[in-house]
């Protein structure tokens, strides 16, 4: 019966511990993806709310929009890839309901200031979602900070990421208790399976071996950064606070191309106008990188 519960508790004691966290404070769901979801169908009416995004980000925010028929403001990202907070001001209406933030942002591996989410947080009467899926290899506050002063804000991470737990599905909704209950009752009662909570669980526990991985990625992005700088083929190497480095190369495609021949998967990210030509390079380990050069 340890794991059959609809509200997963032993799993949401560890994470409240690591995270540093209430238990009440948390929701979890089948990836950030469900939670997303999930504050869009609770917080906006079909066919009369509007959500904010900014460009380029995550692409869910606007595909769960689109399916909750939600309309959507996008907003370009400025020249150094944060909010325009002044356009921001300019769009938003008296139906935008919920704004998405994105930091370390994805693509850029931009973080968001802490002091300009605050800000947001206590002008704005919606809701302010932070997503902070790749907010392990950054050494930024998080926004989970603001929760005992906002009651309009929802922090969303993930073990996708410096977890290493992609295949399990796993995210984490942090907001105001009364936030959570909202979600609760929206949610499918029995969203996160038992084998998922036994094993999410059993790895959290593993906390050393987890900082030992995270670390390494975070040593091996910068030196990775400096090589791919070192190689005269890209226009531009952008620095990272993520796993993933963002360049930018005429010949894109090709190299695209060429990658994937060589069984090396990387991301196109062709996103006008502020990113043209751009792949996202996944940061990996230095064996998996030196396994790669032998392919």
């Amino acid at each position: 019966m340890l794991f059959r519960s609809p509200y997963q508790r032993e799993l949401k004691k560890e994470l409240a511990r690591l995270k540093e966290v209430k238990v009440d404070h948390m929701i979890l769901g089948n990836g950030s993806d469900e939670l997303i979801d999930l504050l869009i169908r609770s917080f906006c009416e079909p066919a009369e709310d509007n959500i904010v995004v900014f460009s380029p980000g995550y692409a869910m925010y606007e595909v769960s929009a689109a399916i909750n028929r939600v309309g959507v403001k996008k907003i370009d990202l400025t020249a150094d890839w944060l909010p325009d907070w002044s356009e921001l001001r300019r769009r938003v209406d008296d139906r935008t309901k919920l704004i998405f933030l994105c930091t370390p942002n994805n693509p850029t591996g931009k973080v968001i200031p802490y002091g300009q989410i605050e800000r947001l947080c206590g002008e704005f009467q919606g809701m302010v979602i932070v997503d902070e899926a790749y907010i392990d290899f950054t050494d930024a506050p998080s926004a989970v900070h603001l929760l005992d002063k906002y009651r309009n804000v929802v922090v969303l991470q993930t073990l996708s990421k410096a977890w290493g737990m992609a295949g399990l599905r796993l995210g984490i909704g942090l907001a105001d208790p009364e936030v959570v209950g909202i979600l609760n009752r929206v949610k499918a009662p029995y969203n996160i399976g038992g084998l998922t909570q036994q094993t999410a669980l059993a790895l959290l526990r593993q906390y050393d071996l987890f900082q030992n991985r995270r670390t390494g990625i975070i040593l091996e992005r910068e030196r990775l950064i400096r090589e791919l700088r070192g190689l005269g083929i890209f226009r531009r190497v952008y620095d990272s606070e993520a796993n993933f480095i963002l360049v930018i190369t005429e010949f894109c495609q090709k190299l695209y191309r060429y990658l994937i021949a060589c069984r090396v998967v990387v991301r196109l990210r062709d996103i006008p106008p502020l990113i043209g030509g751009g792949i996202r390079i996944t940061v990996g380990t230095r064996e998996e990188k030196i396994g790669r050069a032998h392919v």
